[in-house]
């Protein structure tokens, strides 16, 4: 498969996981469409013409030739310098390695993250917080997101794999799409009475394991195992950690447990101001799982997955 095909690949399924609906997507990208019809040719030259059609700014082609013919990918949860590197010395010693791929997002991807906060409004919605709220916190926290980004320096992997001549791919956010969708189902069947049900089904994923084995296992943040679960958020999606003033409306809405990948310690005083169980099911294990869920389907194209750089490999195909 051509690296453009890949890539459009794993925006359709992040896309068949969102939870903005299919027809609020399309009204997303026909937005954008408008915007861009409606900029001056100088303008258009800075334009990010893939989100005409891909709706998640922090999953691109960093650096390479779309038409590229992969058949072997290495691919790790952060990919820098150092894995690029790697990735060439593999080369060398005769391995075949037609591409890498990073989870979290590098080049314009990373500097562009705080545009998929806004997820987090339906996310949100679809745990019984109103929209019109949600947009009211979620609007703060991706201003927030962006001037923490802002400064950083985003090109550098990019840069590294134009010297390199290595392609370069990252895809973060349907990878959480799907992590969430995933897990969402998985704790539903699993039907966890306490917090300590939970945790143990936590454990029986292989992701989980393996981590809790490198002594990173699922954390309760706030609450004990003997604390009734009652209703559930998966909060995994959204780009990066929720606004802190989620608890409180999340509270308000019925909600006892959020499961998440990372948190500040501001949402560990919000969730225990508001009585929120807060567990934290470990970063790594969840962006494994994602990430994985995409390989699968690459897998089942006949791509050869090579993990490193704390992507844990798990086929469920």
């Amino acid at each position: 498969m051509r690296l453009m095909d890949l890539y459009r690949l794993a925006i359709q399924e992040g896309m068949a996981a969102d939870p903005r609906k299919g027809p609020e997507l399309d009204r997303l990208l026909e937005r954008t469409g408008k915007t861009y019809d409606g900029l001056q040719e100088s303008e258009r030259e800075m334009f990010d013409a893939d989100s005409l059609w891909n709706p998640y700014a922090d999953s691109r082609i960093v650096h390479g030739d779309p038409d590229t013919e992969v058949r072997s990918v290495m691919w790790g949860i952060d990919i820098n310098t150092p894995e690029l590197l790697l990735a060439d010395r593999l080369r060398e010693r005769g391995r075949r390695i037609d591409a890498v791929i990073g989870h979290h997002p590098r080049g314009r991807a990373g500097a562009s993250l705080h545009q998929m906060v806004h997820v987090q409004e339906n996310m949100m919605e679809s745990w019984g917080v109103p929209i019109t709220a949600a947009e009211c916190i979620v609007g703060p926290r991706a201003w927030e997101v962006m001037c923490a980004t802002h400064s950083g320096n985003h090109m550098q992997a990019g840069d590294a794999a134009a010297l390199l001549d290595i392609p370069l791919m990252c895809l973060h956010q349907p990878a959480d799409l799907l992590a969430q969708r995933f897990m969402v189902s998985y704790l539903q069947e699993a039907a966890p009475e306490r917090i300590g049900d939970l945790i143990d089904a936590l454990l029986r994923l292989p992701e989980y394991r393996s981590m809790a084995r490198e002594c990173n296992p699922p954390e309760i943040f706030v609450g004990d195992r003997n604390r009734r679960v009652g209703e559930i958020a998966v909060k995994f999606a959204g780009g990066t950690a929720a606004p802190k003033e989620m608890y409180e409306h999340l509270a308000r809405a019925g909600i006892g447990t959020v499961v998440c990948m990372h948190v500040p310690q501001s949402h560990i005083e919000e969730a225990r101001k508001n009585h929120v169980n807060l567990v934290v099911a470990s970063h790594m294990a969840s962006d494994s799982l994602g990430t994985n869920l995409v390989a699968d389907r690459f897998d089942a194209n006949g791509i050869e997955i090579i993990p490193c750089s704390g992507f844990i490999r798990v086929r469920r195909n």
